[in-house]
């Protein structure tokens, strides 16, 4: 499903409907300190739409508790509303 995806938004990023296109952006949740390390969320694919905004995408199968929280620490700690695809 995930490659799947990265096909289509290559295309729409040759067609120019979208730019900058990465793959697996981490974003720190919560910093190391100590021996505990750093909390992290690695998004799917990261772009920036015709108006300059970035869209930040996760392909779900299956939503875990996990990836619910680390959505909303995105949310309340950088203002990104992950879209699900």
């Amino acid at each position: 499903k995930e490659a799947s995806r990265y096909t289509e938004l290559k295309l729409l990023s040759q067609a120019g409907e979208i730019r900058e296109l990465r793959r697996q952006v981490p974003f720190e949740l919560i910093p190391k300190r100590g021996k505990l390390r750093a909390i992290r969320y690695v998004a799917d694919f990261v772009y920036a739409d015709n108006h300059g905004n970035d869209i930040v995408e996760d392909v779900k199968g299956m939503k875990t508790q996990v990836y619910k929280l680390k959505k909303r620490m995105m949310l309340e700690k950088y203002g990104i509303e992950i879209q699900e695809v």
